[in-house]
């Protein structure tokens, strides 16, 4: 239980430092608290991705369908936006690297 409260924080402060990076904050800093941001919303989202399958195979193999079939889904969304925070991120700090 305290893992999955670990894991929600960590999603919620991570989208909040990218959102905080690419709105809010005009200082110099903006692309390094984006980057890390999208750093560590990815990794969790990884994470989060892996619990979610083995949580669908484990109600696959229980018989419920429906909850196997949702949890695949949610699964497959959050690692799809683990792969496309972890490509932004280094997209943009192959950008700040450049410039």
């Amino acid at each position: 239980m305290i893992v999955r409260v670990i894991l929600l924080v960590a999603l919620v402060a991570s989208a909040a430092v990218v959102v905080y990076g690419l709105l809010l904050d005009r200082t110099g800093q903006a692309i390094p608290f984006t980057v890390a941001g999208l750093l560590v919303l990815g990794v969790t989202s990884a994470v989060i991705s892996v619990a979610v399958a083995r949580s669908a195979l484990g109600a696959g193999n229980d018989g419920r369908a429906i909850r196997a079939i949702v949890g695949a889904f949610v699964g497959g969304l959050f690692a799809l936006g683990a792969s496309a925070s972890l490509l932004a991120a280094v997209i943009l700090g192959s950008i700040a690297m450049s410039v």
